[in-house]
């Protein structure tokens, strides 16, 4: 049943892939990227629990935090067309 949610997730993940380099608009890539690095979290989870490792869900944890960091960054250079 896990192997089978871990196989969904990254061909899901391809398919974001896809919009992430065909998207019209750089807000269809950031919303790819977006669903890409949570998929990826949640495949990391799922690792964790099919080897019975919870160094798996830290680096999860880690990468969630990441990842937020980095869509914040992206947004506001977005808006504001400079980060700083």
């Amino acid at each position: 049943m896990m192997y089978t949610a871990i196989v969904l997730l990254v061909a899901f993940c391809a398919v974001c892939t896809v919009r992430l380099l065909r998207g019209p608009s750089l807000l269809d890539r950031v919303a790819a990227a977006d669903a890409i690095g949570v998929m990826m979290t949640v495949v990391l989870v799922l690792l964790g629990v099919v080897f019975g490792r919870a160094i798996f869900v830290d680096i999860a944890i880690v990468y969630s935090l990441l990842l937020f960091a980095d869509t914040l960054i992206i947004v506001k250079f977005i808006e504001h067309r400079s980060v700083v």
